[in-house]
C-alpha cells in the first residue's frame, strides 16, 4: 500500500502544481508539504496538526482528505484502516459554553426582554393628582386669554428652558443575534477545524493577526490547536482564554 506521502506527491503532480504554488492555496507552509510528501512526521508539528494539514492538502487535490487520514493513522499505528475507523474521534480537553442569550432587542420597541415593575397608587393619591394636572393645564391655556384681554400691559416675557434643557441623545439600537456568532483572532500560529451539525465547515491555519468569523444556526464546535493565543468573541461577548493552553475542543450554543 502506498504511503500517504507518496499518494499526495503524485497527485500535485499529476495536476501540474508546485509546492509554493500549493501552500499558497491551503495556507500550509511549503516545509510541512514536503515533510508530508517524503512522509517525514519528525519535522512536523503535534499529530493533531499532521491530521488537518494531510485532509486539507488532499481535498485540495481532489482526493478524499478524510480517507488519507486514516491511512495516516493506520499507518502510524500498524492497524487496519478499518479498525481505526471503528475507533471514531477522540475529542481531547473538550470544554463545553453552554451559554443561553435572551434575544436582544431595541429598548422602547415594546418588543423583547425589559419589563418595568408594577406600580400600586392608593385611588385618593390618584385622584389629587389628576385634579393637580387639571388645574395647571387650565391655568397654562387661561394665559394667552388673559393676554388678549389686556393689550395694554407690557408683553410677558417668559423664560425659555429650551436652552438649558440638555439634549436628548437617541437610544442605541441594540444588535440582534438570533444564531451563532463566534468571531477570533490570532495572536500567534493556530490551527482551527470548525463544524456545524456535525459537518465540517473549515480546517486550517490561522497566522498571526488573521480574523475569522463563523457563523451557525444553533451550534459551533471549535477545535483550537493553540487556544492560549486566540481572542474570541461569541455573540459579541469576549471570552476569557487566559490561563487555556494547548489543544481545545469548545462547543458554542445559540
Amino acid at each position: 500500500m502506498e504511503s500517504v506521502g507518496k499518494i499526495l506527491a503524485e497527485a500535485r503532480t499529476a495536476k501540474g502544481l508546485s509546492l509554493e504554488k500549493v501552500s499558497e492555496e491551503v495556507s500550509i507552509r511549503q516545509a510541512y508539504l514536503e515533510a508530508l510528501e517524503n512522509d517525514d512526521y519528525s519535522k512536523m508539528p503535534e499529530d493533531v496538526f499532521i491530521k488537518g494539514f494531510i485532509r486539507n492538502y488532499g481535498n485540495f487535490l481532489g482526493l478524499n482528505g478524510p480517507e488519507l487520514v486514516d491511512l495516516y493513522k493506520s499507518q502510524q499505528t500498524g492497524s487496519s484502516v478499518e479498525e481505526v475507523k471503528s475507533l471514531g474521534v477522540r475529542e481531547v480537553d473538550k470544554v463545553s459554553l453552554n451559554i443561553s442569550l435572551k434575544q436582544e432587542r431595541e429598548l422602547g420597541s415594546g418588543k423583547g426582554g425589559l419589563s418595568l415593575p408594577k406600580v400600586h397608587l392608593p385611588w385618593r393619591q390618584l385622584a389629587l393628582g389628576i385634579v393637580a394636572v387639571a388645574i395647571f393645564a387650565g391655568g397654562y391655556f387661561s394665559v394667552p386669554i388673559l393676554m388678549d384681554t389686556m393689550p395694554s400691559l407690557p408683553p410677558i416675557s417668559l423664560p425659555s428652558f429650551e436652552d438649558k434643557q440638555a439634549p436628548v441623545e437617541p437610544a442605541e439600537t441594540a444588535k440582534v443575534y438570533d444564531h451563532v456568532v463566534v468571531e477570533m483572532v490570532a495572536n500567534d500560529d493556530c490551527w482551527l477545524e470548525v463544524s456545524e451539525n456535525h459537518k465540517e465547515v473549515f480546517a486550517g491555519m490561522l497566522r498571526a493577526q488573521d480574523r475569522m468569523v463563523f457563523e451557525g444556526k444553533k451550534q459551533l464546535i471549535i477545535k483550537y490547536g493553540n487556544v492560549g493565543a486566540m481572542q474570541v468573541t461569541f455573540n459579541g461577548e469576549p471570552q476569557d482564554m487566559q490561563g487555556e493552553q494547548g489543544v481545545v475542543v469548545k462547543t458554542y450554543n445559540f
